[in-house]
């Protein structure tokens, strides 16, 4: 009888007479193996974020002009859809950005929102009519027959950034400006890879401005 903890003979444990070599790996081998596939998927999962910024939305430098109401800031956005989103979208699948502008108050630690305006726009391309659907909340929908067009009517926004009854001349000001691919609209299917996938990574960062007096 073999002794206890020891591998049995090929020829009792395989009469066929092929050995069972899962068997005869040594356990830190196995370990090693898992550990290796465990980086490869960390791996696999943290690339896409290192390279976010292939296709993020850019923000230019705004032009300002002073009324009654406050400043009204003009803002020019470059959006630049990865080829997947144009497959998408090419598909019937609607996109939808928010972009926020933001009024604020720089402070010794931490800066103070004295005002927050959020832009809805929702591109969309119509097979039948082969034509570009821009949805906006205030300004209903225009049709563009290309998509350069189309994102060109988005990229630029024109905006009034103070509240009713601040002045300007107060205090020192900035405007905050970000747009937000909203991947919560996107179809339930397509938004577990929109979070891990870079070609989903259509934001843009905060862009901060002095206004000047």
């Amino acid at each position: 009888m073999p002794s206890c903890g020891k591998p049995l003979d090929t020829a009792l444990s395989d009469p066929a007479g092929y050995s069972d070599t899962r068997r005869r790996v040594p356990g830190y081998l196995r370990n090693r193996r898992c550990l290796n596939t465990l980086i490869w998927l960390i791996t696999a999962l943290w690339l896409p974020a290192a390279t976010a910024g292939d296709y993020s939305a850019r923000i230019g430098y705004p032009q300002w002009q002073t009324g009654e109401r406050g400043y009204t800031a003009g803002v020019q956005i470059e959006y630049r859809l990865s080829p997947t989103a144009k497959e998408a979208l090419h598909k019937g699948v609607p996109l939808t950005w928010r972009v926020i502008l933001e009024l604020r108050h720089p402070g010794p630690l931490w800066d103070e929102t004295i005002y927050n305006r959020e832009l809805r726009y929702t591109l969309q391309f119509h097979a039948l009519l082969n034509q570009y659907a821009v949805e906006t909340e205030n300004a209903g929908s225009e049709m563009f027959l290309t998509l350069s067009a189309a994102l060109a009517f988005m990229a630029s926004i024109s905006a009034d950034v103070a509240p009713p009854g601040e002045n300007p001349n107060s205090a020192p000001l900035q405007l905050a400006v970000k747009t937000r691919f909203d991947r919560e609209a996107l179809p339930i299917p397509l938004r577990p890879m929109a979070y891990l996938d870079h070609r989903w990574f259509l934001s843009s960062d905060w862009y901060l401005w002095s206004i000047p007096k």
